[in-house]
């Protein structure tokens, strides 16, 4: 079944939904035991339509990389969803994860 090509346009490419990710601060050696949790992304929702660009601006350590890594899924996040063309690249592996990541770029710009 084909989409509309009219009614695609206006559906976004990119749909993050209250994105969130936590990583463990852990105490121990043998035994972790977790302490307390680092919230590098907490909530981050945003639509991307075709033709858009999103540039995700901030401080240092505000968790930009962090999101970029999340939407490229090299980091499971710990809450939310990202779908890709409605499919949910948070469940995807292998063969289909690849061909997700094809179409994905991340660009990173260094500041000097």
């Amino acid at each position: 079944m084909h989409k509309d090509p009219v009614k695609a346009a206006h559906e976004p490419i990119l749909e993050v939904r209250d994105l969130v990710k936590h990583f463990p601060l852990t105490q121990g050696i043998l035994f972790k035991k977790q302490i307390g949790a680092v919230k590098a992304v907490d909530g981050v929702s945003f639509d991307l339509f075709p033709g858009e660009t999103l540039g995700i601006v901030g401080e240092s350590g505000c968790g930009k990389s962090t999101v970029a890594r999340l939407l490229m899924n090299l980091e499971v996040p710990t809450a939310g969803r990202i779908l890709y063309k409605g499919d949910d690249i948070t469940k995807l592996s292998g063969r289909a994860l690849k061909a997700v990541r094809r179409n994905i770029q991340m660009v990173f710009q260094d500041p000097y």
